[in-house]
């Protein structure tokens, strides 16, 4: 993932291969030399940059690293971007692709500037029609063609890890946290057989075009329009995950936030309890839940489909999974897990082990077409 932000910048320097193949793409001719390189804000797995060019044209550059990013990423990139050339009616705002090369793993792309949904969360200066402006676009990318479209492959959620165990030498790279977290996980039987009836009802539904790894940082407030930025896992999927994964993130940061007062909450406790712990993180998810439903409602009302039930349950599935999932990628940090990071993952557990439980309080209720 690499994301454009407009925060102050770096100067640097290109990578002599780079600045060759930047050349053969933008030639001086037709562009103008290449006046300035900075480093976003923001950097994500892939190395990026922004080129200023003579004329003071932007172009925000990032190099996909198969090794970090997978072997399709740099190919569904492109794949997105033909989609949405041929179909501009069905895909969210998204910066264009402007010139790619694939041998080098360079894909240049108009300058996005603006600020993420994760930092204008934090700011708390998020839109209220943030959540409809999802929902819509979502349902509209999700009813598109799919002809000429590969299947995605998620590694998430890992069945066979779970099931069957971590390479030696995968092993040798975790951190403490990390060996606990899975010890725990693998050893939870019925959370092991709901992730794998997960996975298999995902392959049972994949038949819409998804974005595949939606997350806060990748949509942007451009010119007063929403932008999606990071099409690498885009490809035929099944539509609950980008829907529960998006809402998982809302939940998340609800989580994180039992020990701000964003939102106007109180100042939270210097030491919690156990019930005072649960009560407040039921609050500050209380708080949210609203994105989330008015996102679905946007949603249903933009796509008219017969499934919109079970299509909510394996959302709900999803969100459970992803609360797991970022404490998961927490552990990877850390020594030891915060408190806060075991809360998320046992709230994401009962969701995922009963999400027909949880449907309704998260904002996932049923919608028929207005």
């Amino acid at each position: 993932m690499s994301t454009h932000h407009s925060s102050a910048q770096k100067t640097t320097e290109l990578d002599s291969d780079v600045r060759q193949h930047v050349q053969e793409l933008f030639p001086e001719d037709h562009y103008g030399r290449v006046k300035s390189v900075s480093s976003p804000s923001f950097r994500g797995r892939n190395k990026s940059w922004v080129l200023t060019f003579d004329g003071g044209e932007k172009v925000f550059l990032k190099q996909v690293d198969k090794t970090i990013a997978g072997p399709h990423a740099f190919d569904r990139s492109v794949n997105f971007a033909k989609f949405a050339d041929n179909n501009s009616t069905d895909v969210p705002n998204s910066p264009k692709l402007l010139a790619s090369h694939r041998s080098s793993g360079l894909l240049a792309f108009e300058y996005c500037s603006g600020e993420s949904l994760a930092k204008l969360l934090v700011d708390e200066t998020v839109p209220d029609s943030f959540s409809q402006q999802v929902g819509s676009s979502l349902a509209k990318l999700h009813a598109g063609p799919t002809e000429n479209l590969k299947e995605i492959s998620p590694p998430s959620p890992p069945v066979q890890m779970l099931k069957q165990g971590i390479s030696y030498q995968r092993l040798t790279d975790f951190s403490l946290a990390e060996i606990s977290l899975w010890s725990k996980l693998q050893q939870d039987q019925e959370l092991v057989d709901c992730v794998a009836a997960l996975k298999a009802a995902e392959e049972d539904h994949s038949v819409s075009p998804v974005h595949g790894d939606l997350r806060l940082d990748q949509y942007q407030m451009h010119q007063n329009q929403l932008h999606l930025l990071d099409w690498e896992e885009f490809g035929v999927g099944d539509p609950a995950r980008d829907l529960g994964t998006f809402a998982g993130e809302w939940i998340y940061r609800g989580v994180l936030d039992t020990v701000t007062t964003r939102g106007g909450a109180e100042q939270p406790p210097q030491q919690f309890s156990e019930e005072s712990a649960n009560q407040r993180i039921a609050e500050r998810m209380g708080h949210l839940v609203p994105n989330i439903q008015a996102m679905w409602e946007a949603y249903c009302q933009e796509r008219h489909a017969d499934d919109h039930q079970a299509l909510a349950l394996r959302s709900v599935a999803f969100l459970g999974w992803h609360l797991i999932d970022r404490t998961i990628a927490r552990a990877s940090s850390v020594a030891k897990l915060p408190g806060i990071e075991r809360a998320a993952a046992g709230i994401g557990r009962q969701i995922l082990l009963n999400p027909q439980k949880y449907a309704q309080t998260l904002g996932f209720e049923r919608s028929e077409k207005k």
